[in-house]
Order: structure tokens, then C-alpha cells, then sequence
């Protein structure tokens, strides 16, 4: 068994087994290896609750029109060897493949004793075996730092290990953690930031304000959006904050429209924490397409009347937050300008 940071080492100018076998919990290192297996060969993500046993087949017996190599990755691989009824047949299309790089990934540890049941034990002789393991306490306190540091942003230390305390140096929780204090716009993040924007946020913050305005809850929007403004956040972050998440809503609810899972459609917009998640299904829910459009449109039009026409940004939020729960007309844009008719026509 070899970790899956040091498989990836030099990947390059390793030679891929034609099956491989990943198992682990750590996701976000996950997703890392999948972006460097991108950089030496073409990959295909696949998912073990979509497919058969004769799909699979298919997949490892098609020759690529312009690669003779292919990499296929299939999450919840758990979910495709339960269906499969005869391991033999499985192992023996795998061995005659050729040109497929498979890379089964378990989303959990296995333990010895399973590695040495069907099919872990057949598909272990095919090829590597690799854990995902997970960093040590150093190391995520580096990896964080470094993520801040390249968007400019640096953190004190307290609130740093603060942050890693409470999050138990999950990855995937802490990639989500500190997206949020780059969203929040400060370069240079205390303890108090910590305390305010990720763990013990106040009874109103920016979180409850997506929660009135996607629930469309007026009492709770206005409340949320005053609280934010007195408690100092600047006008411009919160704005930032609004688009950034109408833009994951709206590509996601498109997903959705085209068949999508909903919970593939959040992952391809890199909404992954189980707390975002679901409040991102109770928003997709409660929004139509046509809402989601329209309150991009709006919040593009803002946009432009506060750095174009130099409107006042705190009043001309909260006149935002007022017209749109009340879907009155908006005032906080000039009504004369010639960039109106393209805000209409463009998200």
C-alpha cells in the first residue's frame, strides 16, 4: 500500500498500472491527484451508481479517437462492485484491457480484513493499492497558510490555529473555511474574523442574509443586511458575496434542469460542505431559473451604479435588498444610461 501523496510524486515518469485501487476519506487530496493525473493523461470521471457491468465493459474496450491512453476515475466505486454479481468476469475484461488506466476510489478506509475479501483482493493483484491518508498537523497549517498567502492575504497565528482547532484540520472543510475569508475581501485576517466569519458567526451575518433573500424572507433579508452594514462590512464584499453565490445557484439550478443530480451539479460549482450543501438545495428549491436570471441581472445593474455612477454603496444596498424582496422596480441604477438595455439582455 503506498499514500496517495507520495504515488503522486513524480507521476509523470511513473508507470500507471492498468488497475489501481484508492480508498480513503480525505477528498480534497483527492481531487488534488486528479488534477495532476490531468496533466500526463486524459481523464474521464465516472460515477459507480450510474453504470452496469456491461457499461462498464464498454468503457474499457472503446479505443479513444485521438488517445491511445485514457485514465478512467470512478467515484463511489463502492457503489458499482455491489452490483457486480461475477467478480471473474469483471477481473478478466480488466486484464485484457488495454489503454485504460482504471483508478477505482472508495471514498472510505478499508480495513486489512476487507482488503482481502472480493473484489479488493483481485483487483489488489492487478495493480496499486493507495490510501489517501491523510496530513499532518504541520503540513494543513502550511497548506492553508500558503492558500491565503497566494491571494494576498495573511492570517495571525492565533487565528490560524484557532481555525485548525475547531475544524480538526478536515481539508475539505478547511478549503471551504478559508474560501469564505477570501470572499470576505480582508488582507489580513485576526482572531476576531475567525470567530465572526467561520465559527461563531453572529445571530445575523452575511450567511443570514442569503438565507432571506434565496428563502425570500423579507424581515429576515432586511434585519440580515443592517446587521452586516453596522457591523462594518464593506458595501462592495457583501455585493460580492451576493454574486458570487446567484452565480453557483444559477449555473447549478441549470445543471439540475439538464438532468443533472443536484449534488453533482453543486460539486461542479465546488459547493461541497455538507452545512452548504443543503442550504444550497433549500435555495435551489425555492428559486426558479427566471429568479436566478433576473436577481443576476439586478445585481449586475448595482454594480454598475456603484462604480460607474458613484452611487452611495451602503444606501444603495439596502435599497437593493428593499426593491427586490418587495420585487419592486430598482432605483439604484441610473435610468438613463446606455448600459441599461445590456444589463437587461445579460446576466
Amino acid at each position: 500500500m503506498i499514500s496517495l501523496l507520495e504515488y503522486q510524486k513524480n507521476l509523470g515518469k511513473r508507470q500507471i498500472k492498468a488497475v489501481n485501487l484508492i480508498h480513503g476519506e480525505e477528498d480534497y487530496l483527492v481531487k488534488s491527484f486528479l488534477d495532476k493525473l490531468r496533466e500526463v493523461i486524459p481523464l474521464r470521471i465516472l460515477w459507480g451508481d450510474e453504470f452496469s457491468l456491461e457499461d462498464f465493459i464498454g468503457f474499457i474496450s472503446t479505443t479513444g479517437m485521438f488517445a491511445k491512453e485514457e485514465a478512467l476515475f470512478i467515484y463511489m466505486a463502492e457503489e458499482f462492485l455491489k452490483g457486480v454479481k461475477n467478480y471473474k468476469n469483471l477481473i478478466s475484461h480488466l486484464e485484457r484491457s488495454k489503454g485504460k488506466k482504471v483508478f477505482f476510489y472508495v471514498g472510505y478506509k478499508l480495513s486489512d480484513k476487507e482488503l482481502q475479501k472480493e473484489p479488493f483482493l483481485s483487483l489488489s493483484k492487478l495493480g496499486d493499492i493507495i490510501y489517501t491518508g491523510r496530513l499532518d498537523k504541520k503540513k494543513v497549517r502550511d497548506l492553508v497558510k500558503n492558500k491565503l498567502q497566494k491571494e494576498g492575504i495573511s492570517i495571525e497565528d492565533s487565528a490560524l490555529d484557532y481555525l485548525l482547532e475547531a475544524t480538526s484540520y478536515q481539508l475539505m472543510t478547511l478549503k471551504v473555511e478559508t474560501d469564505k475569508l477570501i470572499l470576505y475581501g480582508k488582507n489580513s485576517i485576526t482572531l476576531e474574523d475567525i470567530k465572526y466569519m467561520v465559527l461563531a458567526e453572529p445571530e445575523l451575518s452575511l450567511f443570514d442574509l442569503s438565507d432571506g433573500l434565496f428563502l425570500k424572507d423579507y424581515e429576515k433579508a432586511l434585519n440580515s443586511i443592517n446587521s452586516v452594514l453596522m457591523a462594518g462590512t464593506h458595501p462592495l464584499q457583501v455585493l460580492t458575496f451576493l454574486v458570487n453565490y446567484t452565480l453557483k445557484l444559477y449555473t447549478a439550478k441549470t445543471l439540475v434542469e439538464d438532468d443533472w443530480d443536484v449534488e453533482k451539479a453543486l460539486l461542479e460549482v465546488d459547493v461541497k460542505h455538507k452545512f452548504q450543501v443543503l442550504n444550497f438545495k433549500r435555495y435551489l428549491n425555492a428559486n426558479s431559473i427566471e429568479d436566478l436570471n433576473l436577481l443576476l441581472k439586478k445585481l449586475y445593474l448595482l454594480d454598475i451604479g456603484i462604480k460607474i455612477y458613484y452611487l452611495e454603496p451602503t444606501q444603495a444596498l439596502r435599497e437593493f435588498v428593499i426593491e427586490y424582496m418587495l420585487h419592486e422596480e430598482g432605483t439604484y441604477y441610473s435610468a438613463d444610461t446606455g448600459d441599461e438595455d445590456r444589463g437587461i439582455s445579460e446576466p
